[in-house]
């Protein structure tokens, strides 16, 4: 179910949504609320959360490595999953990295088991940039704001 879910999937919004549903069943747990925001990072920084705030981000700069050096949909998706999962369990106000690595991978293992992309990236990261290139040789780009991440954060208003 989940790997045919992160094979479809296209926006951000969507891989999030599997995310929080391998969160809310593996885990129990579940907070809606949050944006995403896509800016330029430190090395090596990949992602974060800043705990008590309402944003995951994730570094542009290796986005764009990913949508372009990727041959396969799949590592794509994947990539981002892990990524946004490792941030959403932070959400819930899980400073130890170590313990948020050990949940990545629990829950990894028991939404898509240990064949699939996400289980090497889950264990490592930053395996998927071996073999592509990340240029830091363009010029920094202003944070930008991903519309309809969280659907469960837009309240009505009446």
């Amino acid at each position: 179910m989940y790997s045919e879910k992160l094979e479809k999937a296209v926006k951000y919004g969507e891989i999030f949504n599997i995310v929080k549903m391998a969160v809310a069943e593996r885990l129990g747990l579940h907070r809606a609320g949050l944006s995403l925001v896509l800016m330029d990072l430190p090395p090596n920084v990949l992602g974060m959360h800043q705990l008590g705030s309402n944003s995951i981000v994730m570094d542009s700069k290796i986005l764009d490595a990913v949508n372009s050096g990727l041959s396969s949909k799949i590592e794509r998706n994947s990539y981002i999953f892990v990524i946004l999962l490792h941030e959403y369990l932070h959400s819930f106000n899980i400073s130890s990295e170590q313990k948020v690595r050990d949940l990545v991978i629990d829950v990894v293992e028991f939404a898509f088991g240990k064949g699939h992309p996400t289980h090497n990236l889950a264990r490592n990261p930053l395996s998927l940039f071996e073999n592509i290139p990340i240029t830091t040789k363009r010029a920094p780009r202003e944070p930008s704001i991903i519309s309809d991440f969280d659907r469960e954060s837009m309240p009505f208003i009446g």
